[in-house]
Order: C-alpha cells, then sequence, then structure tokens
C-alpha cells in the first residue's frame, strides 16, 4: 500500500498509509481503537476501497479487482465461525464450497493437518458455543488457512 487514504464521510480513517510486506514476512498491525488496523486490512482483503492511490498484491494492482479475485484471508477480532458447527465442521467448511471441489480424503487430511498445528485436535467434536475466546481465536485461524489463500 502506497499513500492509501479512507475517509468514511468527515472521518478519516486512513491518511497517506504506507505498507510494505515481503513474500513469506508475518507482520502485525498494532494501534490503538479507531487508528485504522481493520480499515487497512479490509482495503488489502477489497472489502472496502480507498479513497486515492492504489493496492498491490505481489506486483499487481488489485484496485479493480473483487475481494475474491484477491484471495486474502483475514482473521480478525470477531471470530467468523457458525455456532451451529463443531470445530471440525467449521474448519471443513471453506473446502466442501462447489469452488474448491476438494475430495474427501484431502478434507479430512487437511483439517487433521491443521488442527494439530493448531493444537485443537481435543476440540474437534465440540461445537462453537463451548469454546473459550482463545480456542475460538486458533479455530478462526484454522478457517482462514484452509482456504490456502494467496494472502494470509
Amino acid at each position: 500500500m502506497q499513500g492509501i487514504n479512507k475517509s468514511f464521510g468527515a472521518q478519516k480513517a486512513l491518511r497517506d498509509l504506507d505498507l510494505v510486506d515481503e513474500d513469506g514476512e508475518f507482520f502485525v498491525l498494532l494501534g490503538r481503537t479507531g487508528a485504522g488496523k481493520t480499515t487497512a486490512l479490509r482495503l488489502i482483503a477489497g472489502l472496502e476501497t480507498p479513497d486515492s492511490e492504489q493496492v498491490f498484491l505481489g506486483d499487481h494492482d488489485v484496485g479493480g479487482w473483487t475481494a475474491a479475485e484477491r484471495d486474502v484471508a483475514l482473521v480478525l477480532q470477531q471470530y467468523p465461525l457458525y455456532p451451529r458447527l463443531t470445530v471440525r465442521g467449521n474448519l471443513e467448511f471453506p473446502l466442501r464450497s462447489r469452488i474448491r471441489k476438494s475430495s474427501e480424503s484431502e478434507i479430512v487430511a487437511r483439517v487433521e493437518k491443521a488442527a494439530q498445528t493448531l493444537q485443537i485436535t481435543y476440540l474437534m467434536d465440540r461445537k462453537v458455543e463451548r469454546l473459550s475466546g482463545g480456542e475460538m481465536q486458533r479455530v478462526s485461524i484454522g478457517r482462514a488457512i484452509m482456504r490456502e489463500p494467496s494472502c494470509s
């Protein structure tokens, strides 16, 4: 992101934001409430449009791309989990879309790997409503990585 500005009415959410993240890097946005962290992430994902300048993913100007075309996964403070599903069901959900067309064996293998990585194998049959905040966060991260987005 270079020189990004975003306003909501008279409220300036971002002013001349520059953000560069190299391939394979891990970064964290920190700041006080209202600093624009979520707005910056929503701009990258294509859920918001900047008032000025451009957003790049790799060498591509993605300003005209939809959120789906950007293939970005976000994990925000509000966990996007389906309360009626188990942890396993939530992890499987992104792989069961008609677009992804994952085989049952692939789904099982990927869910098992993610559960082991996130240390949540003991939670797999538990409903989301019975999880702690930290457990919900790990399941939410698992949901994001299950898609294997090009950007996460």
